[in-house]
């Protein structure tokens, strides 16, 4: 693949996305260990925290995306990323009593800057639609590099200093990313002009929904309503499997002690590793045309973290129902979560690539906040199921929930697929369009 012939805004947006996913999703994957270590709360109540933090960082998206629709999309992202700043910095104090605050502002700045910034790089594609799922792919390995970094420098920070210093860093890294924000608003002025005009342009002429653009969102909600449950079997990366790793499994190599943090790191890594590899491989079959559509990439994300939790049964099946600890190989954990990272690349870009294309133009970052919406669904859910551990008879019953409630609507998409690629009307011109308007 010849990445330049991607719009350079590209790699300046997947910058300005690394910093703020390594400070927003370096407290929140990192968050039940902090609650469990250094607040000594109970595994159940310290993932139901979890639920609700990454559950209400996903429904606040709607809010940011019908704000940036009527606002502008410059604005969100300074504010978004300077709320989030804030929240690390309060949550770095390591008071209780600003505990809860600190984790609200920090979801409050994610949901103010996600929908802008994916609404302005899927206006950058507006020309090259061959490239698009390519481009988002990519994008999404930046967002996986910041993970990547953040768990496993503010994990080794946590363990080897504290956790203030570790989430006070997370703020500091935030801050940095307004640098390469600012540098994208003069070095493309003229790009993110045209964009405004084009916004103003569409909301201006309040053209009804055409029959494709009905059709397009009853794809649209089709794909979210499958994304919950992916998500919430998602959602267990960092709560039920993190408990696994800190309870059940064996940490040490050699004579040393890995951090829970490093192991943690592992899925971010491997989405790194496979994000150039997936955009290289959606290039030649686009060439070759013979690219599988987003509803049969979707179901087998599905059938792929399936096989995850599948892994992790095998894990679990010498682990008595009521052990409190265990010593089970990490390659057990690392073999998920490679799977995991399979199904998120095979979802997660493409559904966001997808949603920014199908969605009627006036309305795209809100429908990237319902895409959002949905997450936080599946990540509040996740994180009640999450405590359920305890009480389902041993962990190799309470991971064969996820592998049934991922396996069955992989099957349903794999029998649907060919109708919802009609219904997307992928070859069709919709009534009118960014690139309509800024041509």
């Amino acid at each position: 693949m010849s990445t330049n012939k991607h719009p350079k805004e590209l790699w300046i947006l997947a910058l300005t996305e690394l910093c703020e996913r390594f400070a927003f999703w370096g407290v929140g994957n990192l968050l039940v260990l902090y609650l469990i270590e250094y607040y000594q709360f109970p595994d159940e109540k310290a993932t139901h925290i979890y639920g609700i933090f990454s559950g209400c960082a996903a429904f606040l998206p709607l809010l940011g995306g019908w704000i940036a629709d009527r606002w502008n999309y410059q604005s969100p992202l300074f504010l978004g990323a300077l709320i989030n700043a804030i929240g690390c910095f309060l949550i770095a104090s390591g008071e209780i009593s600003l505990l809860y605050v600190s984790l609200f502002i920090i979801a409050c700045g994610y949901g103010i800057f996600t929908p802008s910034i994916l609404t302005v790089l899927g206006y950058t594609y507006r020309d090259k639609p061959h490239l698009r799922e390519a481009g988002f792919s990519i994008y999404y390995a930046s967002i996986n590099v910041g993970v990547f970094l953040a768990l496993l420098s503010l994990g080794t920070l946590a363990k080897l200093v504290n956790w203030h210093v570790a989430f006070f860093i997370a703020g500091v890294v935030q801050i940095g990313g307004l640098i390469p924000l600012i540098f994208y608003l003069v070095k493309h002025k003229e790009t993110y002009r045209s964009l405004k005009m084009a916004q103003k342009t569409y909301h201006a002429a309040k053209a009804p929904l055409t029959p494709i653009e009905k059709s397009r969102l009853i794809v649209i909600g089709s794909f979210c309503i499958v994304s919950i449950l992916f998500w919430i079997a998602y959602n267990q990366a960092f709560s039920s499997m993190a408990i696994f790793a800190h309870s059940f499994m064996n940490q040490t190599i050699g004579s040393w002690t890995i951090p829970e943090g490093v192991f943690l790191s592992s899925e971010s890594f491997f989405l790194i590793l496979l994000a150039p590899l997936l955009a290289a491989l959606y290039h030649y079959l686009q060439k070759m045309h013979k690219d599988p559509s987003p509803a049969t990439k979707t179901a087998l994300s599905l059938f792929a973290i399936a096989g995850c939790f599948c892994v992790m049964m095998i894990a679990s099946l010498a682990i008595p129902s009521q052990a409190q600890t265990a010593r089970v190989s990490s390659f057990y954990l690392i073999g998920a979560y490679f799977l995991m990272a399979v199904g998120e690349m095979l979802l997660a870009p493409i559904g966001l690539s997808m949603v920014s294309r199908l969605a009627p133009k006036r309305y795209t970052a809100l429908a990237i906040g319902i895409w959002y919406v949905c997450v936080g669904i599946a990540f509040y859910n996740g994180g009640l199921l999450a405590g359920l551990m305890d009480k389902t008879g041993g962990l190799f019953n309470f991971f064969s929930i996820f592998v049934f409630m991922t396996l069955i609507p992989a099957i349903g998409m794999s029998l649907f697929s060919k109708k919802l690629t009609q219904m997307s009307h992928l070859n069709a011109a919709p009534h009118q369009s960014f690139t309509d308007v800024d041509r």
